[in-house]
C-alpha cells in the first residue's frame, strides 16, 4: 500500500467532511451589539472566579480545634452521630487550585471573556488573529490537504477501472463512502427502502463513471407526482397497480391489470411504454428523470400492493440524493465515485457497469 495511505486513514474522517469549501459559524467570535454586553460577560466570569478563590481561602482557615485535636461540633444526631470540623483534604484542595488555574489559562489562550479573542497566536501562529471554529477548521482542512494531495492526485490520474483494481484506491474509497454514503446506502452499499441498491446494476440514472461522478457531484431529486385524482380515484389505482405487478410477471388480477393498461399512457411519459423505465429510451431524453424499471421486480419503496397503492395515489416526492460536491470535494468524489462503480461485480468478479 502507498506510504501515504498511512497518515491518511486516520484522517479520512475528518477530510471527507471537510474537502470542501464549508463554512461553518464562527463559534468563537463575538456577536455582541453593544460593548456592554462583552463587559457584562467579563464581569461575571471574573466575580465567579474571584469567588471560588475567596471560597477557597475561607475553607483553609484554622478552626478551634487545637493542632493535633479534632474539634466536635455542638450537636450530635441518632444521639451518638457527631460532626467532625476539620481542614479540607489536601488533595481537595489542589484539586481546586489546578481547576482555577487550567479556567484562567484557558480563557487566556481561547476567547471566552466577552469579545476577548485569546493569544492562541503565540502558541500556533495561524491563530494571529485569535481562534475561531473556522480558523480551526481551515487550518486542519490545509493540513490534511497537504497530507493527501499526492495520493489524490495520484488517483485523478486513474481510470475507474484502474482504480478498482488498486487495492489503495478502494481502500480510500471505502472509507469514504463509510463515512458518507453508508448512512443510507449500507455499508454494503445494498440500500433499503427509499435508498437504491448499488450493487445489482439497476440504475436509475445511470452507472457509467461519468454518471456516477454527475450524481455524487451534484445530487439527484427524484420527484413521482400523485397519480389518485388523475386515475379516477381509488379503483382506478387500483387497476394501474395491478397493471405494474402485471410487467414484472409478480401476482396480480388480470382483469383490473387489463383496465390499468388502459390508463398507462399517462405513467409511459416517463417509464415508456414498455415500462422499463427512463434509461430505456433510445432517444435518451428521458434520462435525468431518473423513472425506474417496473418489469425487473427490483422495488425502491416496494414492490407489494399497499406500497404501490400509496406510490400510485400519493405519489412519492422525497427522493433525494444531496449534492457533495461541498464536502467531499472533486477529488474525493473521484475516488469515492470509483468505488461505487465497482461494487456491482459477476460472478467471476469483473465490474459489469459499463467503463463509459
Amino acid at each position: 500500500m502507498s506510504d501515504f495511505v498511512h497518515p491518511l486513514m486516520s484522517h479520512l474522517l475528518v477530510g471527507a467532511n471537510g474537502a470542501g469549501d464549508v463554512v461553518l459559524k464562527n463559534v468563537g467570535e463575538a456577536d455582541f451589539v453593544s460593548p456592554f454586553w462583552s463587559w457584562f460577560v467579563i464581569a461575571i466570569t471574573v466575580i465567579g472566579f474571584l469567588f471560588c478563590i475567596l471560597l477557597l481561602i475561607t475553607q483553609l482557615k484554622a478552626r478551634t480545634n487545637k493542632a493535633g485535636e479534632a474539634h466536635v461540633q455542638p450537636h450530635e444526631w441518632d444521639e451518638t452521630l457527631q460532626e467532625y470540623n476539620n481542614p479540607l483534604p489536601r488533595w481537595w484542595v489542589w484539586m481546586f487550585v489546578i481547576t482555577i488555574v487550567f479556567g484562567a489559562l484557558y480563557l487566556w489562550m481561547y476567547p471566552g471573556l466577552g469579545a476577548y479573542k485569546g493569544n492562541m497566536g503565540l502558541i500556533d501562529p495561524a491563530y494571529k488573529d485569535g481562534w475561531t471554529e473556522q480558523k480551526q477548521y481551515d487550518v486542519e482542512k490545509a493540513k490534511l490537504d497537504a497530507t493527501s494531495k499526492p495520493l489524490y492526485d495520484k488517483f485523478a490520474g486513474m481510470t475507474f477501472a484502474q482504480m478498482a483494481e488498486d487495492k489503495a484506491a478502494m481502500q480510500v474509497g471505502k472509507h469514504l463512502f463509510l463515512n458518507n454514503c453508508a448512512q443510507c446506502h449500507g455499508d454494503a452499499g445494498t440500500g433499503g427502502n427509499g435508498f437504491p441498491n448499488l450493487t445489482d446494476g439497476d440504475w436509475l440514472y445511470g452507472g457509467s463513471p461519468d454518471v456516477i461522478k454527475q450524481t455524487i457531484t451534484a445530487g439527484r431529486a427524484g420527484v413521482m407526482p400523485a397519480h389518485g385524482d388523475i386515475l379516477g380515484g381509488a379503483e382506478g389505482v387500483n387497476d394501474m397497480a395491478n397493471y405494474v405487478l402485471s410487467l414484472s410477471n409478480s401476482a396480480h388480477d388480470a382483469v383490473a391489470a387489463a383496465r390499468g393498461k388502459d390508463k398507462f399512457a399517462v405513467c409511459a411519459a416517463c417509464h415508456t411504454a414498455a415500462g422499463t423505465g427512463s434509461l430505456s429510451d433510445p432517444t435518451g431524453a428521458l434520462a435525468a428523470i431518473g423513472a425506474p424499471n417496473l418489469t425487473d421486480k427490483i422495488w425502491l419503496h416496494g414492490g407489494d400492493m399497499k406500497t404501490l397503492t400509496e406510490t400510485i395515489s400519493k405519489g412519492r416526492n422525497k427522493s433525494v440524493m444531496p449534492a457533495w460536491d461541498k464536502l467531499l470535494g472533486a477529488e474525493r468524489v473521484h475516488v469515492v465515485a470509483a468505488y461505487v462503480w465497482q461494487l456491482n461485480r459477476g460472478d467471476d468478479g469483473k465490474v459489469k457497469n459499463p467503463e463509459k
